[in-house]
């Protein structure tokens, strides 16, 4: 072989190496690529032993909007006796911050403790404020929940939280998860967009109202549910910091100028512009301003002039030491036996939403949030002390393998004392009681309202 040949041959075989070298690397890119989109795009349901999702006995009927059974435009339910409407109080459940997210006991034990208390407590209606599935492939997770609530004949409506949709595409967007839920026949949730009287678009989704509906199917309670966000918008956080406000650029968002606008409405045309006696109640994920108007001071710190002690003889204990004590803001009251074990991450906003639901009390007696996972507080502003005071109540975190007092240093023990749901009883009235209940203590719900009175 001469050189020339030689040299050939070398070339070709560089070129062989080099084409494999090449194939491997694609085939190791695709090998790569198909473990990440099986990964982050596949079906991943839930381990839900469908053998325990029973159907439930329920009188409760949908009635349309704009029927003559129903002449508001909202659609409503109605609980019925054969052809008599069944005049007893209503049983709403409210779940919170299940985070059906990891593959784990607690997990399941979260998904388990819920189906069993719908087959027990058997409500009327069940309503959910956000952070429920919020897992990378969480398709399947979305339609399995509503098929628990299909396959148990239980009617259900839900409020966004920050974390539907807050990692798309890897998890289903915010509008995936409406879509998909507004399609069963038990869900109450709507998917369309709503306008305001003059037209304008209502931002956020499935923005939804429900009635409660009680003798001569006359409205006894609405229910409002509304998107309160996820993190602010770069446009939000630039105009309201040019407006000379102090905003994070990562703080959570608020309820818009249009979403008040169309509460309003909504309030004052089921009211008949608050004069029939007739209350509303919202049903949000993140917390308002004013619920930060209670926390936690160690026993270090200093009172300020404008705080008071909830309850000086009552301190939060780790084990045996000291942590720090319960403080309000004054001119505001903390039914007792509530408390926020944590920071109230609302936004850095205040949007004015609680004072607008203070001027429409005659209207309004509460509203439900999450977000907070060990915060179950509920605050009402003093001087409405018997008339009509709104309550700002938080729900009870469900989800088991959320963050925890442990997690987030407040207890030396992995303590899930604070995980359960909330009771909603409405009476014909339109008086209510909340109940809030711990899984490891169902059998002794506490009382915190009784007929819309504060039990302090």
């Amino acid at each position: 072989m001469n050189d020339q040949e030689k040299l050939h041959s070398k070339e070709n075989t560089f070129i062989s190496i080099k084409k494999i070298i090449i194939t491997a690397v694609i085939i190791l890119v695709l090998f790569i690529v198909a473990i990440v989109t099986v990964v982050l795009f596949a079906p991943d349901p839930m381990p839900v032993d469908w053998s325990g999702v029973r159907r439930i006995s329920s009188n409760v009927q949908l009635v349309a909007a704009n029927t003559p059974n129903n002449p508001t435009d909202n659609v409503a339910l109605v609980k019925m006796k054969g052809d008599e409407i069944d005049t007893s109080d209503w049983k709403v459940l409210q779940f919170s911050d299940l985070h059906f997210t990891q593959d784990d006991e607690r997990n399941d034990v979260s998904l388990n403790l819920m189906i069993d208390t719908l087959q027990r407590e058997k409500p009327d209606f069940v309503v959910l404020t956000g952070d429920i599935i919020t897992r990378p492939r969480g398709r399947a997770r979305a339609v399995q929940l509503a098929e628990i609530f299909e396959r148990m004949g239980i009617y259900w409506c839900y409020s966004l939280g920050n974390h539907e949709g807050d990692s798309a595409p890897y998890t289903l967007s915010r509008e995936e998860n409406v879509s998909i839920w507004a399609a069963y026949d038990h869900c109450l949730l709507e998917d369309n967009v709503k306008k305001t009287s003059d037209g304008t678009t209502v931002w956020g989704l499935g923005n939804t109202v429900v009635n409660l509906l009680g003798a001569d199917y006359k409205v006894v309670q609405s229910m409002i549910f509304m998107d309160s966000g996820n993190k602010i918008s770069k446009e939000d956080y630039e105009a309201l910091t040019a407006a000379g406000e102090e905003i994070e650029k990562n703080s959570y968002d608020y309820l818009k100028d249009s979403q008040k606008v169309w509460y309003e409405e909504q309030v004052r045309a089921v009211t008949e512009d608050l004069t029939n006696g007739v209350k509303t109640m919202l049903f949000i994920h993140i917390p308002l301003v004013e619920q930060s108007y209670v926390k936690l001071i160690q026993y270090t710190d200093v009172l300020d002039a404008d705080w008071y002690y909830a309850d000086p003889e009552k301190p939060l204990m780790i084990g045996d030491k000291l942590y720090g004590y319960t403080t309000v803001k004054k001119g505001w009251n903390l039914i007792k036996g509530t408390a926020s074990y944590e920071k109230c991450y609302c936004s850095d906003h205040n949007n004015g939403m609680y004072d607008l639901m203070k001027s429409l009390r005659a209207g309004v007696n509460a509203m439900f949030c999450g977000h907070d996972h060990i915060s179950n507080s509920i605050l009402y502003e003093a001087e409405l002390v018997g008339d009509d005071p709104v309550y700002l109540c938080y729900g009870i975190c469900g989800g088991l393998q959320s963050y925890n007092m442990y997690s987030m240093g407040l207890s030396e023990t992995d303590d899930y004392s604070l995980r359960g749901y909330a009771k909603i009883t409405i009476h014909q009235d339109a008086t209510f009681d909340y109940h809030q209940i711990r899984y490891n203590d169902p059998d002794h719900p506490a009382l915190c309202i009784e007929n819309s009175v504060a039990c302090d």
